[in-house]
């Protein structure tokens, strides 16, 4: 089986189906597997049709789902929790997730009215961010959006899911015998540090590729700038 890993799509659909196909995947090629690492909605304007084209797949056992800290914010929405919305809107970009899933201009009068439009909408949305699991374990590899702390006594029941979507992985220790993928973490802000990542792209697109360390690759392509996703092909 050959695995396509990608992760923080963050609503940007076009760009996500080009790097699939830049990267030879074929939806309908049976030793094809998708690997999603999370973070499929937010910033980007097409959060709906990154889902309705990952949902399929991952109904029919042709992609696999990971939680990022994104897709918490929109289930903890969709399960009636209102106490983070605005902040969201402000700084993480969910404003363009609901309206693209609620085909709804956002206000803050009209949460209640969003919410259910998006359950009518999608409702399967629900149970898919609440069932879908935090890492997935495949021989050697262990994929997770934020990280996993090789640390930790065991790092498979006793971390929390603050754990797994918002550790950032190239500061965590790593895990003897396996190889970490995550997500979450630019990686072109743990190569460099600048006030223009736009002029860095410009200038320095190498410093968004996968970036491989001990134990780790981490490959979140800051797709608001660099408009395409790392995908990391995996034979197994």
């Amino acid at each position: 089986m050959t695995y396509f890993v990608i992760s923080d799509i963050h609503g940007y659909y076009k760009a996500m189906r080009q790097s699939l196909q830049k990267a030879g995947y074929n939806e309908n090629n049976p030793h094809h597997h998708l690997i999603v690492i999370g973070d499929m909605f937010d910033r980007g304007p097409s959060s709906d049709q990154v889902l309705e084209y990952l949902y399929p797949l991952f109904q029919e056992n042709k992609a696999s789902i990971i939680i990022g800290n994104h897709d918490t914010f929109l289930r903890d929405f969709l399960q009636g929790d209102n106490s983070r919305v605005l902040f969201n809107v402000m700084y993480n970009g969910f404003q363009a997730t609901l309206e693209a899933l609620s085909n709804t201009s956002f206000t803050e009068d009209s949460l209640d009215s969003i919410r259910t439009k998006i359950h009518r909408r999608y409702p399967y949305l629900q149970s898919l961010l609440e069932n879908v699991p935090y890492f997935i374990e495949k021989g050697d590899y262990i994929f997770v959006h934020g990280g996993i702390d090789g640390g930790a006594l065991d790092w498979r029941t006793m971390l929390s899911e603050h754990d797994y979507v918002w550790s950032r992985e190239h500061q965590l220790p790593p895990i003897p015998g396996k190889t970490v993928v995550a997500g979450h973490t630019r990686v072109a802000t743990i190569r460099k540090r600048t006030t223009s990542y736009e002029l860095l792209f410009l200038h320095h697109p190498e410093y968004f590729d996968i970036l491989y360390m001990e134990g780790k690759i981490l490959i979140d392509r800051f797709v608001e700038v660099a408009q395409e996703l790392n995908v990391l092909v995996l034979d197994m």
